[in-house]
């Protein structure tokens, strides 16, 4: 563990160096900057790209010829390298200067009636456009908005993200804390962000089809929902030619108990999950296929141990 440990700063101060560039040119050099590199990463990371093509062909099967989907792979990096030089650039961002890249005003009003209600909102985006732009657009606008993350448990480097996200006004809610203070946040009429479009099997969750294949899902978003009466705003932030973004509201979700507490998570989970595959299938060279969706699957040999996993409680 001591070894492992000792390269660990430098490799924090090499990234420390080469984000002094990334934020000192212009937005415009760097994104193509960062094109050209996620082209070179496409032909010298072998595993990443044998992992996204894997997926890639998991999800779109006949559907796509192979050179449909080895051209996807390769925008994939791209669009991963410029979302990656976007974030370090957050510092230069403000309230009026996004309005030369980002179009938010129609999912301002959206988000603006929702708050009228005074239930807060839970915004279920994924990782696909530039998610971290999206939550950190709306904070410069003026939307009060907590975005539940994974701790980077190197701390410095921990340190470094968190200044770079509260740069935009984003605050910044871990999975290790109390779910009580997410809750409050919503009390507290505020916007919520989750990012449920990964495999965690550490959280309770059902599975879902992605694809045309079960996936892990997070049963959270739907609980959190139901318990406070709060809508569910899923939207993505994507990426247009030019470098330009758009925030697209694809739906608004305001989940009721119908039947059962039971049913009603599974039923609009289900929903939310629909949206997004949709999304993704629209953009697929911009969403994160090096991560594996189907990871968590069901035992096939016990089907009441299935029936276990699709339901707990928050």
């Amino acid at each position: 563990m001591a070894k492992r440990k000792l390269y660990r700063y430098p490799l924090y101060l090499l990234a420390r160096l080469a984000a002094v560039p990334v934020y000192a040119l212009p937005r415009r050099w760097v994104l193509i900057l960062a094109g050209i590199a996620g082209r070179i990463a496409y032909l010298i990371l072998r595993r990443q790209r044998e992992k996204i093509l894997e997926h890639l062909r998991r999800a779109f099967g006949s559907e796509k010829s192979e050179a449909e989907i080895r051209k996807i792979a390769r925008r994939v990096l791209e669009n991963a390298a410029k979302t990656a030089v976007e974030i370090l650039q957050f510092p230069k961002f403000n309230s009026r200067n996004i309005d030369g890249f980002i179009d938010v005003s129609d999912a301002l009003d959206l988000l603006g009636e929702l708050r009228k209600e005074g239930r807060g909102i839970i915004c279920l985006t994924a990782h696909i456009g530039n998610w971290e732009l999206l939550a950190g657009a709306l904070c410069l606008k003026g939307i009060p908005m907590t975005v539940v993350g994974r701790r980077i448990y190197y701390e410095p480097y921990n340190r470094w993200i968190v200044g770079i996200r509260q740069s935009v006004k984003m605050r910044l809610f871990y999975r290790d804390q109390s779910a009580r203070e997410l809750l409050a946040c919503l009390k507290r009429n505020e916007v919520v962000g989750l990012l449920p479009d990964q495999d965690i099997d550490s959280l309770a969750g059902m599975w879902v089809d992605f694809f045309g294949r079960p996936a892990y899902t997070p049963t959270a978003p739907v609980k959190m929902a139901l318990k406070l009466e709060t809508p569910l705003a899923i939207g993505f932030l994507i990426r247009f030619p030019g470098d330009r973004y758009r925030l697209l509201i694809e739906e608004v979700i305001r989940p009721k108990v119908e039947t059962t507490f039971e049913d009603a998570i599974k039923k609009y989970t289900i929903q939310w999950m629909g949206k997004f595959e949709k999304v993704i299938r629209d953009y697929p060279e911009q969403w994160m296929w090096m991560h594996d969706r189907w990871k968590t699957q069901p035992p096939k040999e016990s089907p009441a141990a299935q029936k276990r996993g699709e339901v707990s409680q928050l």
